[in-house]
């Protein structure tokens, strides 16, 4: 693809890596380059019941695959954010939890996420902001359809 700056796919990509670069750089600097990926963290804090899950049950609510899961917990817990701990109801199997530093690493996440995401959207409407939300959820709707799988934790209630 050219890179046209007035063309609307190679702005939304650009977006897409701007964003990622400096949500990564922010975290970075404050100290939390350890949360390799933090929405495991935040999955865990706010998502799962007693802030447990198993990798696959992680993976599924995010949307990431298993080695990324994988990768991102051994780092993780190395790095004291996570632990694994046995299933109370199947000795066989681990399941993730949280440590006290994890714990302190989502407020933290948290607080930059809002920030940013306060700063990219700096400027617009209310309108705007609820026109870009229905072209973003036909998006969605046109990427399911060709297949795409939707994270679980981002699935929208019946109600909605």
């Amino acid at each position: 693809m050219e890179c046209d700056q007035n063309n609307l796919e190679w702005l939304f990509r650009t977006f897409d890596r701007m964003h990622h670069n400096y949500l990564k750089s922010t975290l970075e600097k404050h100290g939390l380059r350890e949360a390799t990926h933090p929405h495991i963290l935040v999955t865990l804090r706010y998502k799962t019941k007693d802030m447990k899950a198993s990798q696959k049950e992680l993976g599924d609510a995010i949307g990431i695959s298993p080695p990324t899961v994988a990768i991102s917990v051994k780092r993780m817990e190395k790095a004291g954010l996570l632990c694994k701990v046995p299933d109370e109801r199947d000795l066989r199997r681990n399941v993730i939890t949280l440590t006290k530093k994890g714990m302190s690493y989502i407020e933290e996440c948290s607080g930059i996420f809002d920030k940013i995401d306060k700063g990219v959207f700096e400027g617009f409407s209310e309108l705007e902001r609820e026109q870009l939300k229905r072209f973003y959820l036909r998006m969605i709707e046109n990427l399911e359809a060709m297949g795409a799988r939707l994270p679980i934790l981002l699935k929208r209630s019946e109600q909605e």
